[in-house]
C-alpha cells in the first residue's frame, strides 16, 4: 500500500511542478509603436557600461485601464522593472559590471569593488529578444518581442 501512496504523491507532485511554468503568451492586449534599445558606456576604463531600454504603446491599444499593468522586462541575461514615463512610454535600465578592466589605485580595505549577480533567467533568448512580463488583473503574463537596437549621438566631452 505505501507504494501506491508514494506513487500517487509523486505524480501529484510532478503535475504541481509542471503548473508553476512559465508561458509566453501567443498574442497580448497591447501593441508596441516603438520598441529598442540603446547601449551606452561610461567612457572611463573601469567604468560601468548597460542599455537603455523603451517601450511605447500604440494608443489604440487596450491596455490602458488601471487593472492592467507593465511590470518588467527579460532582456541580455537581466531581469528589471520598468518605469511608466507618461504617455504609454515605459522606461528600463540594465547596467553591466564594467566596460573594461576596473582601475586599482591601491588594495584598500575601503576600496572594495562591488560584484553583481548573474541573475538566471527562465527563459532562452537570443541578441535581441525580450520577455515583456505584465500583469492583467493580478495575473502574471509573458511576451517575447524583438527590440532593435538604435544608435543615439554621443557628444563629446
Amino acid at each position: 500500500m505505501s507504494k501506491i501512496n508514494f506513487l500517487s504523491f509523486f505524480s501529484f507532485m510532478l503535475f504541481l511542478g509542471c503548473a508553476n511554468t512559465y508561458k509566453l503568451e501567443k498574442t497580448s492586449d497591447f501593441t508596441f509603436s516603438e520598441s529598442y534599445y540603446s547601449s551606452w558606456s561610461s567612457g572611463v576604463s573601469g567604468g560601468k557600461s548597460g542599455f537603455n531600454i523603451f517601450l511605447i504603446i500604440t494608443k489604440n491599444s487596450k491596455f490602458n485601464d488601471d487593472k492592467n499593468k507593465l511590470e518588467g522586462i527579460y532582456f541580455k541575461s537581466k531581469y528589471v522593472k520598468l518605469k511608466y514615463q507618461g504617455l504609454n512610454k515605459y522606461q528600463a535600465f540594465i547596467k553591466e559590471n564594467n566596460n573594461s578592466d576596473t582601475l586599482r589605485f591601491g588594495d584598500y580595505p575601503k576600496n572594495k569593488t562591488a560584484t553583481t549577480k548573474q541573475e538566471k533567467i527562465p527563459f532562452i533568448l537570443k541578441n535581441n529578444e525580450a520577455v515583456i512580463r505584465y500583469s492583467i488583473n493580478e495575473k502574471q503574463h509573458y511576451i517575447k518581442t524583438i527590440l532593435t537596437k538604435k544608435k543615439t549621438i554621443d557628444f563629446p566631452m
